[in-house]
């Protein structure tokens, strides 16, 4: 059972592979000093093979601790680095214990060489390396961003909440430009001008819908006839944002970005019942992962999209987690099908950008 204080338990086992690893290195040097003898080469080989095995337990734990948040945008870029130098390190130190092991209990004269027990001696200092850019970036999550602080999680929800409630609260259709080619549509009344102004058609025609104002938002009539629009910009590492009703839809709506042309984009498909992320390459449909909507009503949604990594969440919880090859930069909007009707109260999407520290 996990103390209250720790919030998963990421933070309970990260130390093991480091205090491990750097003992097994340790023993190295004294192993090679001491002309390698086979007692000490052999502590050596399972130490390292402890080390790669709570590497692996401590990337598991912590992307378990990273997918049950909702993170933060300014994050993002931070905890992608982190998880790909442990991913490396696993990998590292999971091959290189295997070749300790082996070798630690070979009999022949090779496995006592000298000059390849310096060059094993010098792979496995080398392999810290790898874990001192995990640990900082971890240090980075932690001090920096205050990431799995228990004050700092309450104060982004509440703050997430709060500006949730002022977006609710604006009657008029506003479309407002952010920096570094971000934007934000919160629709209502007036919205026809913006549709056809400041989205762009790349596949079907605005005929193909009808739309009127809602209680909260913008009610979307849809047809049978696909309709892709994208906002303005071209983003890299994107973060899209939506807050929509799918209760009388029988299609679904895909948030796309990263977009091509209307053959070549990345998404996060929403049906009444579940939610698909994946690519679209060639017009072929590919996907990283998908997970059943168990929600009703107005859903807020948001897509992360920075490196490999590929996430949706689903009013504020995380459904998707998928890896693919990192996209060429482009913007982001939305495809609709039909037929149905489609509430949305909110659109916007902006860049995520790494800080600098």
């Amino acid at each position: 059972m996990l103390p209250d204080w720790a919030p998963n338990l990421h933070p309970l086992v990260v130390h093991f592979p480091i205090a491990l690893l750097f003992l097994a290195v340790g023993f190295d040097l004294v192993a090679w000093l001491l002309r390698r003898p086979v007692a000490l080469v052999r502590v050596t080989a399972v130490l390292y093979a402890l080390g790669a095995l709570s590497a692996l337990v401590a990337f598991l734990t912590g992307r378990a601790a990273a997918d049950s948040l909702e993170l933060p945008t300014a994050v993002i870029p931070a905890v992608t680095t982190h998880a790909d130098w442990a991913e490396r390190a696993v990998w590292f130190f999971g091959v290189f214990a295997l070749i300790r092991l082996a070798l630690a209990w070979w009999r022949r004269p090779l496995a006592r060489a000298a000059w390849l027990q310096g060059l094993l001696l010098l792979l496995g200092a080398g392999g810290l390396w790898l874990l001192y850019e995990t640990g900082e970036h971890g240090a980075e999550l932690v001090y920096a961003h205050g990431l799995g602080v228990a004050s700092v999680r309450t104060l982004q929800a509440e703050r997430d909440a709060l500006a949730q409630v002022l977006q609710r609260q604006q009657a008029a259709a506003q479309f407002e430009r952010l920096t570094e080619g971000g934007w934000r549509w919160t629709p209502g009344p007036g919205a026809e001008p913006i549709l056809t102004d400041t989205f762009k058609v790349l596949d079907g025609t605005l005929s193909a819908i009808t739309w009127t104002p809602g209680s909260e938002g913008l009610r979307l009539t849809l047809s049978e006839t696909p309709l892709l629009l994208v906002g303005p910009g071209t983003l890299s590492g994107t973060e899209l944002r939506a807050r929509l009703r799918l209760d009388s839809l029988a299609g679904s709506v895909r948030l796309v970005y990263h977009v091509q042309d209307p053959r070549n984009y990345d998404f996060l498909e929403l049906y009444r019942d579940r939610v698909r992320q994946g690519r679209l390459e060639d017009g072929r449909v590919r996907i990283f992962d998908e997970a059943p909507l168990e929600a009703s009503g107005w859903l807020d949604v948001r897509v992360v999209a920075h490196g490999t990594h590929l996430r949706g969440y689903v009013n504020g919880r995380l459904v998707t987690h998928g890896h693919g090859p990192a996209a060429q930069p482009g913007p982001a909007g939305v495809h609709l099908q039909g037929p149905g009707v489609l509430d949305l109260g909110l659109l916007g999407a902006q860049p995520i950008t790494t800080m600098q520290m």
